[in-house]
């Protein structure tokens, strides 16, 4: 087990395809749903953007897609959506490093606190972005007809040109990530981490009916882990090219009780 603290920066560009909404909650008397701006640095007027806690939940659910995908069982929501905590979520509420559920020690619980943080992405360049409105109506499922009164309008964002930068960083204690090595090993929770956020391809709201449709990259190839400040990518996602990844995290995990 590696006594060493894990830190993991990644900065990443979201390139949009498609027209995209983040709603602000707001209305007014031409648009029923806005889009949520906010000043960015120096300029006057309020842009378009992300918020972090949004790219977060998007990014915890496409972890949590990736490793079911490998086989892991011990997916465990976040959410209390009963007045009683699951047994799986008591269960998980441990320190970190005991933590059966990657996921968990990736993103943290209640027991020890949170240890990834997304920033919120905002516009790479000063251009101004072109906002249009969309009307739309809800179906009926029953008849196939429009709902009566439903008619309501979204503004979007157009997708030309309009790129948005973010940043998220992982600050895990030691003893909380699995590595191969005890110092030399690339983390395969940041691993998974990695690969789930390049694999988000929408965001925003009204996903179903073509918003939002997006690719997210990581500029040069490169991320920032302890301190080595241009860990290669290609490098760093290793790991999840045997064919027994889940298999050997847990093999390395057991190894770390002995």
């Amino acid at each position: 087990m590696t006594l060493q603290p894990q830190q993991l920066d990644v900065e990443f560009i979201i390139e949009w395809h498609t027209p995209w909404h983040v709603g602000s909650g707001l209305g007014s008397a031409t648009v029923d749903r806005q889009l949520r701006r906010r000043s960015c640095g120096r300029r006057t007027e309020r842009s378009p953007f992300v918020p972090g806690s949004h790219i977060k939940g998007v990014l915890r659910h496409r972890c949590e897609e990736l490793a079911a995908a490998f086989g892991d069982s011990n997916i465990v929501s976040p959410h209390l959506t009963e007045e009683r905590p699951s047994r799986a979520l008591l269960d998980q509420f441990r320190p970190l490093a005991e933590c059966t559920s990657l996921v968990e020690r990736l993103f943290g619980n209640r027991f020890q606190g949170e240890c990834l943080f997304v920033e919120d992405a905002i516009p790479m360049a000063p251009a101004a972005v072109r906002a249009a409105v969309q009307s739309r109506t809800a179906i009926d499922r029953a008849t196939g007809t429009a709902r009566h009164a439903t008619l309501f309008s979204t503004e979007v964002a157009a997708p030309d040109g309009y790129k948005l930068q973010g940043r998220l960083a992982g600050r895990h204690p030691p003893g909380v990530l699995t590595q191969v090595q005890d110092d030399d090993g690339f983390p395969y929770e940041y691993a998974l981490l990695l690969a789930s956020l390049l694999s988000i391809d929408r965001l925003g709201a009204d996903k179903s009916t073509g918003l939002g449709l997006c690719t997210v990259s990581i500029p040069n190839g490169t991320v920032r882990w302890n301190d080595q400040a241009n860990y290669p990518l290609q490098q760093a996602l290793k790991s999840l090219h045997e064919p027994e990844w889940l298999e050997m995290l847990s093999l390395l995990r057991e190894g770390y009780k002995s």
